[in-house]
């Protein structure tokens, strides 16, 4: 009887958190209330505040579902004393947009985080979530910059530092513009495209070419 009850309070969570999501995603944070959400999952508001405190805590679990598109890549870089840096990092840069445009409760937590959400007052902590995996990003993928310089193979017109920048500004772009105009961005073909353009143009003449 505990196991029943305890997997059915996990499937009501979850319920309240898919419900969420499409809210969220149809009318936006601030303009949701827990009701609207509660009447959306066909469950009680008490159900909705007996898993969360409030909308702040739901919003939260729901980001905690998924791992933002520059987590996914960090994950992949967790090691980053390779020696084909540039490999490394267009691999999982593309591998990134590939789960991106395949995962759609993926695709509608990043929209509610870029264009659903208003950024005022206590939700402010989702964006800063944003803003440190950017700055981690930043900072992993300028190490392996630096690496392939000190290998040699970085194009002298590419400083780590902007090559770093280049990449999150162009990765951003990329995720934002599919996210935007979905049916006519197809972010697994054409924004891997886009990726393979930018690493090419990162590889010194006198390199092995990045695969």
């Amino acid at each position: 009887m505990a196991r029943r009850t305890k997997d059915e309070a996990e499937q009501t969570r979850n319920a309240i958190l898919d419900a969420a999501e499409q809210v969220f995603n149809e009318h936006g944070v601030a303009r949701t209330s827990l009701e609207q959400i509660a009447r959306a999952a066909k469950v009680t508001r008490g159900a909705v505040y007996w898993h969360f405190r409030d909308k702040i805590a739901l919003c939260e679990a729901m980001m905690q579902r998924v791992f933002l598109p520059q987590e996914d890549i960090l994950d992949k870089l967790a090691a980053s004393d390779t020696d084909t840096p540039l490999a490394e990092l267009k691999k999982a840069c593309s591998d990134a947009l590939r789960l991106m445009a395949r995962d759609r409760r993926r695709r509608r937590v990043v929209t509610i985080l870029y264009h659903r959400c208003e950024y005022v007052e206590e939700m402010t902590v989702m964006m800063k979530r944003q803003w440190e995996c950017k700055d981690r990003m930043l900072v992993r993928s300028q190490r392996l910059f630096e690496r392939a310089k000190k290998l040699g193979q970085l194009a002298s017109a590419w400083p780590p530092p902007i090559a770093a920048r280049g990449l999150q500004a162009l990765m951003s772009g990329l995720i934002t513009g599919a996210l935007e105009r979905e049916k006519n961005f197809d972010l697994a073909k054409e924004g891997v495209a886009c990726v393979e353009a930018f690493f090419a143009s990162l590889q010194a003449a006198d390199a092995p070419h990045v695969r």
